[in-house]
């Protein structure tokens, strides 16, 4: 029914308004509308009676009263529109019971179990756990298991109760493939670093790996690695490879227990001259030995070996005994019966080698008591009736010339 408004005339008593019974139809009309929209039609059941700041009026079964809103009875529909609370108040979603807190989004729900306090999210959790310092992060024996950070440190940490050495509850380290093994607390690397090739092997004194030098199996490795021989060489291939001793020309072997015996049944070298290096000739009572530069041969006296070289073509050099150092073209001293090897082997044909009674290149030759040749190694026994004075000569320049003074 429409609202009902009195006719109250155009002026006062001039009898063109509602009549007394009209009006007071309308009045109670409108109150009996009133009654039945707010009430039973006789009472009212609504109450305003002390109302607080955000209360509403809520329907307690027999009438409205001004009350808390403290359950939804349809879905609620913030429609873009954010749940805050005033004066720092806290937002509070409490199930009841154990009814479950979910949150949906993107297909996803997001379940926080009202039975067990479980959080289940089935996706993925993205959050940060970085402190600045390790005494920033959560207590260990408060939040046991809780995985963290620290801003600089190479190692993550978890707080955990450890049971060994009564550690009880401590932020441990985590080794990752940045960590080093001494990173572990059996573990010492670092009192005394590891050299190359070393293992970690048991302290047991110090109850801690330490690194030490790989003895182990050393009675059972192969005492042999490479072992060469006159020809070809071998070389241990396994820790039971065997080597074996065999025999050659008039050579035999043989083991017993840890004793190798080696045998040689040919004939052994019992003279001087079946040396292969030694050519005896005619050697005679009184002889002795020298050695040509190939082989050992006799000569009848003690012999002096001069290495003869040149100075352009101005000088003979002289080295050997009685020449502290290098000299050109000396005056040089022979004693007769005494052998001497002019080695001229370096310049043979350049500047062959001779000696003489006379001076120059036209002078005259002496051979007396001489072998060999003086564009290689002349030998020369100085005869007992030598001349006192004698001379040297290079055959092809004058320049190159000296004295042989013959005692006796």
């Amino acid at each position: 029914m429409a609202k009902q408004g009195l006719n109250i005339g155009t002026t006062s008593n001039d009898n063109t308004g509602d009549t007394l019974r009209v009006g007071g139809d309308k009045i109670n009309d409108n109150f009996n509308e009133i009654y039945s929209a707010l009430g039973n039609g006789t009472t009212l059941t609504v109450s305003t009676t002390n109302p607080a700041s955000g209360q509403v009026l809520r329907y307690n079964g027999t009438n409205f009263i001004p009350s808390d809103y403290t359950n939804l009875t349809a879905a609620l529909d913030v429609n873009g529109n954010s749940i805050i609370s005033a004066s720092n108040g806290n937002i509070i979603i409490a199930p009841n019971g154990t009814g479950d807190v979910t949150i949906s989004n993107g297909g996803v729900t997001n379940t926080f179990e009202g039975s067990d306090g479980t959080i289940d999210m089935p996706t993925k959790v993205k959050y940060k756990n970085e402190f600045s310092t390790l005494g920033s992060a959560p207590s260990a024996a408060t939040y046991t298991g809780y995985f963290f950070t620290v801003d600089g440190d190479d190692n993550p940490y978890v707080n955990i109760n450890i049971t060994t050495g009564g550690a009880g509850d401590v932020q441990a380290k985590i080794a990752t493939q940045y960590s080093s093994i001494d990173l572990l607390a059996d573990v010492d690397t670092t009192t005394v670093s590891p050299t190359d090739g070393q293992v970690l092997k048991w302290d047991n004194a110090a109850a801690l790996w330490k690194a030490a030098d790989d003895n182990a199996g050393v009675s059972s490795v192969n005492l042999f690695a490479t072992i060469a021989g006159d020809t070809g060489s071998t070389t241990a291939d396994s820790a039971t490879d065997s080597l074996t001793i065999a025999g050659g020309t008039n050579i035999t072997t043989s083991i017993t227990d840890d004793i190798l015996t080696v045998d040689f049944s040919g004939t052994l070298t019992t003279t001087l001259a079946a040396l292969t290096d030694v050519n005896l000739g005619t050697l005679v009572q009184g002889d002795s030995l020298f050695y040509n530069g190939t082989t050992w041969v006799p000569t009848r006296s003690p012999i002096t070996w001069w290495e003869i070289n040149a100075n352009g073509a101005s000088d003979y050099t002289f080295s050997g005994p009685g020449f502290p150092v290098t000299q050109n073209d000396p005056t040089i001293y022979v004693q007769r019966g005494q052998t001497y090897a002019f080695d001229n082997t370096v310049q043979a044909a350049s500047h062959p080698f001779r000696i003489q009674s006379t001076q120059g290149l036209a002078g005259t030759p002496y051979t007396s008591g001489q072998t060999g040749s003086g564009t290689s190694v002349l030998y020369w026994t100085v005869p007992m009736d030598a001349p006192t004075t004698l001379y040297y000569q290079c055959t092809l320049h004058a320049a190159m010339q000296g004295t042989i003074n013959v005692i006796t």
